[in-house]
């Protein structure tokens, strides 16, 4: 006689759609969803409608949050900002397009060749980020009083905590994509093995006919758009 070992389920989430080059000094943690983004994560809520979800994470960054109590409406989130995006430089400082080689750079940036001492857009390096998402993700792991948790977080985050799952090397992290508003579903046995079952889904858009941009792209479109209209071009 042989009996399947139960397994908890592990969603994690990343935030809705975000614009974040609307004014002048932004930054990526103080915008909130775009009209985009509030649909994403309702949409999300009504996938998940029927999901016993017995646990909230939340990076806590506004987008994170605003997502979570959209997707999941009177669900208390716990804070984790261990979950919080990889840190930039102060890219929305620049007040001029970047030239052909910075733009090329600023493409690269997420791989391939990326090592622990590579920079995020000359801010956090990616071994400091990946340090702090699998200590997050292994605490909550070894925590056995929840059994289908959600996590909201962000997308350079959540690919971190993907490759620790398939233990896969830094380096493929520019081959995993995580579109705004997408589930990823990751189950677990008692013995801690992980089993990933579903990657970047979005409910939105199954087709990703609504995702015609990779994550970095849009963000790069987000602000080359920001500064012609601060220049007036």
């Amino acid at each position: 006689m042989w009996t399947p070992p139960k397994r908890r389920r592990l969603w994690l989430m990343r935030h809705g759609a975000v614009d974040y080059f609307t004014s002048p000094g932004a930054d990526f943690s103080s915008p909130p969803l775009s009209p985009r983004g509030v649909d994403q994560a309702r949409l999300a809520g009504e996938f998940l409608a029927s999901v016993p979800i017995d646990r909230l994470v939340v990076s806590g960054v506004p987008r994170a949050l605003q997502t979570a109590n959209l997707a999941l409406p009177g669900v208390a989130p716990v804070a984790d900002s261990r979950w919080r995006e990889i840190e930039p430089g102060p890219i929305s400082a620049r007040t001029s397009p970047p030239d052909a080689r910075s733009l090329q750079a600023i493409l690269n940036t997420l791989g391939p060749g990326l090592t622990n001492e590579s920079c995020f857009l000359g801010g956090e390096s990616f071994g400091q980020a990946r340090s702090r998402v699998v200590s997050a993700l292994t605490d909550l792991l070894a925590d056995p009083s929840w059994h289908q948790c959600l996590v909201v977080a962000h997308s350079v985050t959540i690919r971190l905590a993907l490759l620790y799952l398939l233990d896969a090397p830094l380096d493929s992290l520019c081959r995993l994509e995580q579109d705004t508003g997408c589930l990823n579903l990751v189950e677990v046995d008692p013995a801690g093995h992980p089993l990933v079952r579903l990657v970047n889904f979005t409910p939105p858009s199954p087709s990703k006919d609504q995702y015609p941009h990779s994550s970095l792209e849009e963000l790069l479109l987000q602000f080359l758009h920001s500064t012609r209209s601060r220049r007036g071009t």
